[in-house]
Parts: structure tokens; C-alpha cells; sequence
């Protein structure tokens, strides 16, 4: 979590991502399934020790990249290298087999459209344009092996005619999957910000807290903020004033934080500050700041309540007592900070 700008994942959410990356899963296992399959069978392909090496590799290497899928991209915790490497094992999975089944005019040349179009979806700028480059280099390279192996010509019009749609087809792909990134990234903005102060909206930030409070078991705060007489402001001066009293509030609540905090607007003239691993002293030294901050920096003053969450306590149970001192702050005179830390056992 960050409190410089709103937040918004790169690409989807993580469960539609888990079931993207099954289906994609699914997906290459299926192919890769069929030509071992088809090879082994003698259903295609001259058959010999090439073929059973090719099949070996091709199944010994899907296997793993299931795993790897499974056990550390889906869950959130891929590993760069391999990140790097699995386009390249990919692409030499494509050439291997289609060297093997030593055939031209093989439709398995296919799949090498299918890598352009799919790994769109995942790279950008100039990773995806050396990537395609390194693509188009193996269809070449696959089909002039082939040539040579069967004393056929090596350049002919076939060969020219799927380098100029593999070329047309990743041009295609890759303005298409720019084209879904800005819109995705457009949607997730107005999905989880604010409109009126450009920060994070209550339900992502509801979102996040109860992710905070399922992953870690480290103590966090909670600041929930409440600006003071906000109504008869806006009685008095108007409701664009206002709009313009919790703008700035916004600003100087993300100016004051530190990095790694999360503020939200909760709804209405209510603010929310999340404090990942926070006990309650430097909480409420934040609380102060930001309680000070407001009232030297806006035409208001804001009140404030803070809790830190006990050992085995949701995040609704945190909200519930940061509430709960909010309250008591406002029953108190306004302006001020009221705080519930972790409570001794008798």
C-alpha cells in the first residue's frame, strides 16, 4: 500500500487472474499433450530417437511449468528469472516439435501465432517486440531446417507468406493488448478511487484492510478521521466550498503519512488511514501530525480515533473501535485524538 497516489493493479484482480492463468494452463497442456500424444503414436512425424527426445522434453518441461503456475505465479510470488526464461522455453518447445514432425506445411506452425497473440497479453513495448522477434527468428529458423532436411527449397512463398502474417498478427496483437491495458487500467482507477479527491474509495480500502489482517498476523492501526462541523460549513458556505475543504484535507492527509500507509476517503466528510505494522505510539505521533496538519492547512479541523489491532482480531473489529474513539474524540470537544492500543490481559 502506498499513499503517494491511488492504487491500481497492473493488470486484473487476483482471482480472475488465478482462472486466466488455469485457463492459458489448460490451454498449452492441451497442445503440448497432443503433439507428445501424436509423435509417441506415430500419428504423425518420422518416429525414431529425435522424436522420443522431442516428446521428452516437451512433456518433461510442461510438467514443471504446471508447478511452477500452480505454486508461485497464481498464489503471487513468481520468481523473475524464471519469468524471463519461460517465453524462450516456450518458443523452443514450438520449434523442437515442429522440426520433429518434419513437415512444412505442418498447420503446427499455427502455434507460433498463438505464442504472438498470447504473450501480448503479458508484455509490452519493447520486451513484447524482441520477444515477437525472437518468435518470427524460430518459425524461420524451424521451417528452413525442415527445408534443408527434405531438399526442398529453403525461401519460398510459403515461408514468405507465414513470416508477413506472423509480423501482420503480432502487430495486430500487441495495438489490441495496449489498447486493453489503458482501458483496464482506466477501469481499475475509477473502480477504486475517489472521484472528488483522487484517493482511494472505501471499498478498496476495505478490500485491502481485510487482506492485511488475513496475511499478516504483525499489528497494524487504524485512523478513522471525521472533519468537524462539516454540515454547517457547507450550510454556510456552500457545497463546492465544501467539495474544496475535503480536497485539500485529502491532499494534506497523503502529504503526511508515511510510505506505505493508505488513505481513503471512508464517505462523506469520514477519512481512513491504514498503518501496516504500527503500534500505538507511533500511531498516534501520526494521528497528531495529520490532526495539526489539517487544521494549519484547511479551513477546518478534523477529530480523531485510532486502534491497533490485538492478536486474532478482523479487521471489522478493528474498524468497529477506531470508530468507537472517533466518537469519544468528537463527544470531547473536537480537535483531538482519542486511541484504544492493545489491551493488557488481567
Amino acid at each position: 500500500m502506498t499513499a503517494r497516489r491511488p492504487q491500481v493493479v497492473q493488470a486484473i484482480p487476483a482471482p480472475d487472474r488465478g482462472r486466466l492463468e488455469l485457463q492459458v494452463l489448460v490451454l498449452q497442456s492441451t497442445i503440448a499433450g497432443f503433439f507428445v500424444a501424436g509423435a509417441l503414436t506415430g500419428m504423425f512425424g518420422k518416429g525414431g530417437v529425435a522424436t522420443v527426445t522431442a516428446a521428452a522434453w516437451v512433456t518433461g518441461y510442461h510438467a514443471w511449468h504446471a508447478w511452477y503456475v500452480l505454486r508461485r505465479r497464481i498464489p503471487g510470488s513468481p520468481s523473475p528469472l524464471i519469468e524471463g526464461l519461460t517465453p524462450i522455453l516456450d518458443v523452443s518447445c514450438i520449434t523442437v516439435a515442429w522440426v520433429v514432425l518434419d513437415s512444412g506445411q505442418s498447420p503446427f506452425w499455427a502455434v507460433y501465432l498463438y505464442a504472438l497473440v498470447s504473450y501480448a497479453r503479458r508484455y509490452y513495448a519493447w520486451r513484447y517486440l524482441g520477444l515477437s522477434a525472437f518468435i518470427v527468428a524460430n518459425l524461420v529458423a524451424g521451417r528452413l531446417i525442415i527445408s534443408a532436411s527434405n531438399g526442398d527449397a529453403l525461401i519460398d512463398a510459403d515461408l514468405v507468406t507465414m513470416v508477413v502474417l506472423a509480423v501482420t498478427l503480432g502487430t495486430n496483437a500487441h495495438a489490441v493488448g495496449a489498447g486493453w491495458r489503458r482501458a483496464e487500467r482506466q477501469a481499475r482507477i475509477l473502480a477504486e478511487t475517489d472521484p472528488l479527491t483522487g484517493i482511494a474509495n472505501r471499498r478498496i480500502f476495505l478490500e485491502e484492510l481485510d487482506s492485511l489482517a488475513q496475511t499478516s498476523a504483525a499489528p497494524f492501526a487504524l485512523l478513522m478521521l471525521d472533519l468537524d462541523d462539516f454540515k454547517r460549513m457547507n450550510d454556510e458556505h456552500g457545497h463546492l466550498y465544501g467539495d474544496e475543504v475535503l480536497q485539500r484535507v485529502a491532499t494534506v492527509l497523503v502529504e503526511n503519512v508515511r510510505t506505505g500507509d493508505r488513505v481513503a476517503r471512508y464517505g462523506g466528510e469520514e477519512f481512513v488511514v491504514a498503518m501496516p505494522r504500527t503500534e500505538i505510539d507511533d500511531a498516534t505521533f501520526i494521528a497528531e501530525r495529520l490532526r495539526r496538519a489539517v487544521s494549519a492547512s484547511t479551513a477546518t479541523t478534523v477529530s480523531v480515533g485510532c486502534a491497533v489491532r490485538e492478536a486474532g482480531e478482523t479487521a471489522d473489529q478493528v474498524l468497529k473501535r477506531a470508530d468507537d474513539m472517533l466518537l469519544m474524540a468528537k463527544r470531547t470537544g473536537k480537535d483531538r485524538v482519542r486511541w484504544q492500543g492493545l489491551r493488557k490481559s488481567a
